[in-house]
């Protein structure tokens, strides 16, 4: 653990101090974490024997916690993060209330590095839903897609289970503390997570499954994704508050129909009336991730030999002018011909995963290289 995680668990944990309202000063003082730990040292030094933002926890429960928590990280029991590392998810980084800290088991850094993709819903889900579940989050990851979801019963667990294993893998997000099973019954997923995915959580380690953390956990789950999928939920699901956080933070939010008579169709029929897409197939989810890279490249200067790579002149038939491809682009536009081919056909023909393929495909739009002729399904214009 760094000196700066080390000082915000204190500042968090040994006071009253909310985490929004670190994260307050942390963004008021331009994103230097020095500023805002110095800002809270000496409020604390001010207010002495006054209430003035926090007050003093008792100091022998709270020391203790965090040389517990020094002492599990010197024996790699799970790592720490903070908000200020460059290995800090930096789509999560970007929300309203991103949590100031970030327990994690397994391989956080690599997965999250991956295009991801959330998915939730009801834990009294229907056989139809377990399959619908397990479906998406398997051919999502096995195109290198993470998969997020809670590690609830019922849907997120069909979700876990289906993709750990794959590609892309998992992230599971807890409402409690990272060395708490919650629930009992996920204890062996929980373990295969650790091992080929990751686990992470914002609070304390032993903190138990509080009725109220649930809520605000889901905002860490549609941070860390462009989209997010909700298969099953009844009016009242907890699934639905992941949507609204993943609409507050301009994430795509995708909702799989159901059975009319079910009460579980409810909430994601009152999703697609009200703007969420219609999600049948996977392509519909390819679709807008294809869309987001190609509006992401939109809005910044393309730089396309910025990383060195040799590069590849291509004459349009007019040879009125040319245009320079470096290594990556030339050879995703080789695997695409005349006829339509799908992402899938040139992943499978170039090797590159569904993130690269996604932004260069994007990046020959551009140029207008190649279209999207089907959907999903890409063809040259030259």
């Amino acid at each position: 653990m760094n000196k700066e995680s080390k000082e915000i668990l204190e500042i968090l944990y040994k006071t009253d101090v909310r985490p929004s309202d670190f994260i307050k000063q942390y963004r008021k003082y331009d994103c230097n974490i020095n500023m805002a730990i110095d800002f809270f040292k000496k409020l604390h030094i001010q207010a002495a024997n006054k209430k003035v933002l926090f007050k003093e926890k008792k100091p022998e429960s709270a020391s203790y916690e965090i040389s517990v928590i020094e002492n599990d990280l010197k024996e790699k029991r799970y790592g720490i993060i903070n908000i200020s590392e460059s290995a800090y998810p930096l789509m999560l980084k970007e929300i309203y209330f991103p949590p100031p800290i970030i327990f994690f088991k397994g391989d956080f850094f690599h997965k999250h590095s991956n295009p991801c993709i959330a998915i939730v819903g009801t834990r009294k889900c229907s056989s139809y839903g377990r399959d619908v579940a397990a479906h998406f989050a398997q051919e999502l990851s096995r195109l290198g897609i993470t998969i997020v979801s809670g590690m609830a019963s019922g849907i997120d667990t069909c979700s876990h289970k289906a993709s750990v294993s794959e590609k892309g893998g998992t992230i599971a997000v807890m409402g409690c503390g990272i060395d708490v099973i919650y629930p009992q019954e996920n204890r062996n997923l929980y373990s295969e997570i650790i091992e080929k995915g990751s686990v992470i959580t914002e609070y304390l380690p032993g903190t138990p499954p509080l009725k109220n953390n649930f809520p605000a956990r889901n905002r860490i789950i549609s941070g860390l994704c462009y989209g997010v999928i909700i298969v099953e939920a009844d009016d009242r699901s907890g699934a639905l508050i992941t949507a609204d956080f993943a609409l507050q933070q301009n994430r795509e939010v995708f909702a799989v129909p159901g059975e009319i008579y079910s009460e579980c169709s409810r909430g994601c029929h009152k999703l697609i009336k009200n703007g969420a897409k219609l999600t049948e197939d996977i392509n519909d989810v390819l679709e807008e991730l294809s869309n987001i890279n190609r509006l992401v490249l939109k809005n910044k200067p393309l730089a396309l030999t910025s990383n060195n790579d040799p590069v590849h002149c291509l004459q349009k038939t007019d040879k009125s002018s040319t245009l320079k491809l470096n290594n990556t682009q030339q050879h995703i536009y080789n695997a695409i011909g005349k006829k339509p081919v799908s992402i899938e056909e040139i992943m499978m023909k170039t090797g590159l995963n569904i993130s690269t393929v996604l932004q260069v495909i994007s990046e020959l739009e551009l140029f207008d290289l190649v279209k999207e002729k089907n959907l999903n399904q890409y063809c040259r214009l030259w």
